[in-house]
């Protein structure tokens, strides 16, 4: 007589920690269940790491693909469990192609196939096989549910602790044991954090995002699974809930019983910085500031040619040092003399005359702080406890209460929230702050000091820089030395004091 065909299917799940629950041991109980019933194996189809929750899963598609194909007579796994835990919905999949139905309607389409696990389960076993398959489908199904809610569980418990669950811990922030011993929480990683907070103050100071990860490039700080900052890697640390000393899952913040958002751990900003930051960062919608290219050189856009007007660019030829240059005449445009000057040159020359001018002058920073968030965040609060209370009674006040309460969230969010500026005293000079000072931030302290650059062509055969060449037009806003040193001995004259101001 001819044997009948068996495919084989076995899966493994990552969460697997029974001894006897290895791969190779499921294949072995398999191939003896084959020699038991005289079959012969034609595939052998394997998911590992893979869960049972899903039914997209490609080995699993593969060897009901054999039933349908007339390849497999018989097909054999280790357990319905294994199978599936979306009960019904899966069991009644699979008898389908064990009858060989159609699952639209009904109607038989192919050669029905026998379905054998290693527990005695068995399709010729009539009615008892159809109430134990679904039985066991469902119990599986039960326990997955179970699974995951003793998950969440403890998760919920472990935040509430503020223990921390295991992983790479978030930017900012390193994983380290708990005070009492007993697992590991999260406590703020100084260089992290103040990499975030300068990156915080660029960003509501105007900065594109691009250029503070250059900035961040720069300066050496890494990130957690690239080689360097990008755009996108910059937003999901600064939109995310975990600057925040929050738990999320599933990207949305964990509450407690009562609706509270969990917050075990120590926050690198407040709720208000978080609220500008999501708006200045705009995720997802349409981009409200340029991406930000990086200037060529430390003059790019500030240089302009004494005869036409326009913007010296960049030129660089192969074996020659850059320089800037007016490209009018190579564009077809007017210009009664062409302005070109080697670029380090001109550099060193603005660099000179802007440290002699305010090089020993105090660095003051402004640092924006953003409030008026606060009623906001009590109103989520609430509006989080009545749609838990909803859950379980929906009454009409309940819906009353929530109508109100969402009809303030909305008021609250169409008014920005408040900003006000801090000076601060950084305790630097500004020569001190140019030498490790990023290329985008000193062209932008140029742009702000110099109102005009032109320059006007040089001498033939002329090897050294004229400073004749070059016409200087102060800004006429830039506060003056006393003005800088009023600030300065309101700022406190030390690091740390501040002198505030409204936006």
């Amino acid at each position: 007589m001819t044997r009948s065909r068996a495919s084989l299917y076995v899966r493994l799940s990552r969460q697997a920690t029974d001894s006897n629950l290895s791969l190779d041991g499921m294949r072995d109980d398999l191939r003896d269940l084959c020699q038991r019933e005289g079959l012969t194996e034609v595939a052998l189809h394997v998911d590992d790491g893979l869960s049972g929750g899903y039914r997209d899963r490609p080995a699993f598609a593969e060897w009901l693909a054999d039933a349908r194909s007339g390849r497999a007579d018989v097909l054999l796994t280790w357990a319905v469990d294994r199978l599936t835990h979306e009960g019904l919905n899966v069991a009644a999949q699979l008898l389908d192609v064990v009858e060989g139905k159609d699952p639209e309607t009904g109607r038989q389409i192919s050669r029905p196939v026998r379905l054998l696990d290693i527990k005695g389960l068995d399709s010729e076993h009539g009615e008892t096989f159809r109430l134990r398959f679904v039985l066991q489908a469902e119990i599986a199904r039960a326990e997955r549910e179970r699974m995951r809610e003793r998950a969440k569980t403890a998760h919920r418990r472990l935040s509430q602790a503020g223990r921390y669950r295991g992983g790479a811990a978030p930017y900012g922030y390193r994983a380290v044991d708990a005070p009492d011993g007993k697992g590991k929480t999260l406590e703020i990683d100084q260089r992290e954090a103040e990499a975030i907070r300068e990156c915080v103050d660029r960003v509501l100071n105007g900065n594109t995002l691009n250029r503070v990860a250059r900035w961040l490039n720069d300066q050496g700080y890494k990130p957690r699974r690239a080689a360097q900052w990008s755009r996108a890697a910059l937003v999901s640390v600064l939109v995310g809930d975990a600057i925040l000393g929050r738990v999320s899952r599933g990207g949305k913040p964990v509450r407690d019983s009562e609706g509270e958002i969990l917050a075990p751990f120590p926050a690198i900003v407040t709720e208000a910085e978080s609220t500008a930051l999501r708006a200045a960062c705009n995720p997802g919608g349409e981009r409200k500031t340029p991406m930000g290219r990086q200037p060529s050189r430390l003059l790019s856009g500030l240089l302009t040619c004494w005869s036409c007007g326009t913007k010296l660019t960049v030129w660089r030829r192969t074996g020659k040092a850059a320089a800037y240059r007016c490209a009018s005449r190579s564009q077809g445009l007017p210009c009664a003399g062409s302005a070109t000057v080697g670029a380090e040159t001109i550099e060193e020359h603005v660099t000179a005359l802007y440290l002699g001018e305010v090089g020993d002058m105090p660095l003051l920073h402004e640092r924006v702080i953003v409030e008026g968030v606060d009623e906001l965040t009590a109103v989520d609060a609430d509006i989080a406890d009545i749609m838990a209370q909803v859950a379980t009674q929906a009454t009409a006040s309940l819906f009353e209460r929530l109508t109100a309460l969402q009809a303030r969230r909305a008021a609250l969010e169409s008014k920005p929230p408040t900003q006000r500026v801090e000076i601060v005293d950084t305790g630097q000079t500004i020569a001190e702050w140019w030498e490790g000072a990023h290329l985008d931030d000193r062209r932008d302290t140029l742009a702000g000091h110099f109102e005009q650059l032109t320059l006007e062509p040089g001498k033939r055969g002329q090897r050294t820089f004229d400073p004749g060449r070059l016409a200087v037009t102060l800004t006429r806003k830039l506060p003056d030395r006393a003005e800088v040193a009023e600030m300065g001995a309101r700022a406190g004259q030390h690091k740390g004091r501040r002198l505030e101001y409204d936006m």
